[in-house]
């Protein structure tokens, strides 16, 4: 039915997919609850703070550019 090469590129197909909800998976169930946590109660005011606030939104991005680096 399917050539061994069609199968070995089935094979590759799924694990990058298993490898991109892994990664999703901690980076949304683990690494962003951690990071707003302690963005919260770390305590920091002025400058400090805002560049503290940022890094959510940096975490995510590199997420994103993990997860599309895959395909």
């Amino acid at each position: 039915m399917f050539s061994n090469s069609k199968r070995c590129m089935k094979a590759q197909v799924v694990k990058q997919f298993i490898g991109v909800m892994v990664v999703i998976i901690v980076g949304v169930a683990v690494v962003l609850p951690i990071i707003a946590n302690v963005t919260e109660t770390a305590g920091l005011t002025g400058i400090e703070s805002t560049i503290v606030s940022y890094l959510g939104t940096f975490v995510a991005i590199a997420l994103l550019l993990v997860v599309t680096g895959l395909f």
